[in-house]
């Protein structure tokens, strides 16, 4: 009976102890009152907020805040029961909305908002921006021109704020005017037919931006013409060959630029091919390429990548070399092959190919072996460490003209 009536009375004062409330201390603010009734400004004005009061202000703290970002100010000035605030420079100078707070302790006392409007009054200021800063011509292409005025403090100016544009190209002077809109203005000036510089600039209140420009470059090549020239028409092998093309134009007759490649393909009478490039100056591409060594007929066309061709010209090419002799000596395992005579009788240049097919006496083949002429002769030896004697069928071939011999290789 005594421990139940313990366990009661610990369960009375647990819930009496759960029930009590510390008391709430509530803090009494001061009674203060706006005295400043200006909220809107000029971005640079000297901005100051005082207030009135009677009560202590030792704890009176002003917060601003706006999009330069946020700071706790003391009072400037403390006179009899008014006290000021100064809103620094770096927060009066940027344009929009200014919010305050007069805060005591942590407490806030009263708020606010202060308006402060672009300083259009004093010296704009322009940052332009133009590009791409090259185009091609024709009537699709186009750079874009982008103003942003601001005012001295680098505030962006009000919509609809008037901007004069200017371009020119050649002697042809354009002028326009544009507003601005989300704080900035923008025109697309337009590419012309002729290739050349486009100068563009702006002017806001009287404050002009730095000239910008674009260079209109010639639109894509069309089809051309070509020719081709050497000093003779003998396969020596030794002798330059000239392509050259006509001056190369877009579609509106500009020339085109300096340097565009152009490859020039040659297909002889075996189908095979070869090539040579050349980048034109002055609208004109010419190529250079050595002539074959033996009779060939070429014929030759010109391409610009993905824009335009030129015709088929053709070249032929005779004989230089008609004939060549050829001895034997040692066993037949020396030859001396040549001289060989271009079409004047004179030695033809060194490096003239010569390559010999050797087969055995039933036509199988064996090997090859190959050499260049040098002052218009060559040799080959066929040594009896790799060829035993023997008969064997052997096939000359030089400057397109083909040999065959049967013989018999013997002796060392």
């Amino acid at each position: 009976m005594y421990i139940r009536i313990v366990i009661i009375l610990c369960v009375l004062l647990a819930s009496c102890s759960s029930n009590e409330k510390e008391p709430v201390i509530k803090t009494v603010l001061p009674d203060v009152m706006l005295e400043s009734k200006k909220i809107d400004f000029i971005a640079g004005d000297s901005i100051s907020i005082t207030f009135k009061t009677d009560s202590s202000f030792e704890k009176l703290k002003l917060q601003v805040k706006n999009a330069y970002g946020s700071t706790l100010l003391t009072p400037k000035t403390i006179n009899e029961n008014k006290i000021n605030f100064l809103v620094p420079k770096n927060y009066s100078r940027l344009a929009g909305p200014c919010r305050w707070q007069l805060l005591h302790d942590t407490e806030i006392v009263l708020k606010g908002v202060i308006n402060i409007t672009t300083n259009d009054i004093h010296q704009t200021h322009i940052e332009s921006y133009f590009g791409p800063r090259s185009i091609s011509a024709g009537p699709i292409d186009f750079s874009m021109l982008t103003v942003a005025p601001t005012d001295i403090y680098d505030n962006p100016l009000n919509d609809g704020t008037e901007v004069t544009v200017k371009y020119q190209f050649q002697e042809k002077i354009n002028e326009l005017k544009i507003t601005t809109k989300s704080f900035f203005a923008w025109y697309n000036v337009n590419s012309t037919t002729k290739s050349g510089r486009i100068l563009v600039t702006s002017e806001c209140n009287s404050t002009t931006s730095k000239e910008l420009a674009t260079i209109v470059f010639p639109a894509n090549a069309t089809d051309f013409s070509i020719n081709a020239t050497s000093a003779h028409n003998f396969a020596d092998g030794n002798q330059i060959i000239t392509f050259k093309s006509d001056i190369i134009r877009d579609q509106f007759g500009n020339i085109v630029s300096n340097g565009t490649l152009v490859t020039f393909v040659i297909k002889n009478e075996n189908d095979a091919y070869l090539y040579t490039i050349g980048t034109t100056l002055n609208g004109i591409a010419e190529a250079k390429t050595l002539h074959p060594d033996k009779a060939s007929k070429w014929e030759i066309q010109a391409f610009i990548t993905g824009a335009a061709e030129s015709n088929t010209t053709n070249f032929d090419f005779k004989p230089a070399i008609h004939d060549y002799p050829v001895l034997f000596s040692k066993g037949n395992r020396n030859i001396d092959i040549g001289p060989f005579e271009s079409f004047m009788k004179q030695l033809i240049p060194d490096g003239l190919l010569v390559q010999l097919d050797i087969y055995d006496a039933d036509g199988k083949f064996i090997q090859s072996e190959k050499t260049t002429t040098k002052n218009g002769i060559c040799n080959i030896f066929l040594g009896a460490h790799y060829l035993p004697e023997g008969n064997y069928i052997l096939k000359l071939q030089a400057a397109g003209i083909k040999k065959e011999f049967r013989i018999n290789i013997h002796g060392n």
